[in-house]
């Protein structure tokens, strides 16, 4: 080959160390797809997932409905009390289209303090 002594052995210490390194490399690999293997996240995932799912979401489903009740509760209360403010007319002698008993809500009239809320120009 035209290769003198010296230039063989260097030749033969670097295909040692390629072939080495592809030794090292093919066991890094296989170690990678041991640790990527299924067996290995498929406890951490269903563990993780029963957590989320089973149990914080059951407590935050909870605390969402229980939220939804008060909140429910309080604006019927306020809408109810809101209602109240308005005065109601007594029915006197009307014609007799309106059903007998039956209440009528009047406009809410406002106080001569009240005269320029909202307007301005």
């Amino acid at each position: 080959c035209g290769l003198n002594m010296s230039e063989a052995d260097a030749l033969k210490t670097l295909i040692n160390f390629l072939h080495d390194s592809t030794h090292f490399l093919n066991r890094a690999i296989v170690g990678l797809r041991g640790i990527l293997a299924c067996e290995t996240f498929n406890p951490i995932y269903t563990t993780f997932v029963h957590s989320a799912l089973c149990v914080q979401g059951v407590s935050g489903l909870t605390y969402i409905f229980s939220t939804t009740i008060v909140i429910s509760i309080f604006s019927m209360i306020m809408i109810m009390f809101r209602a109240a403010l308005y005065p109601i007319k007594e029915p006197a002698a009307q014609p007799a289209t309106k059903s007998e008993g039956a209440m009528e809500v009047v406009e809410y009239k406002k106080s001569p303090g009240d005269e320029n809320v909202g307007d301005e120009k």
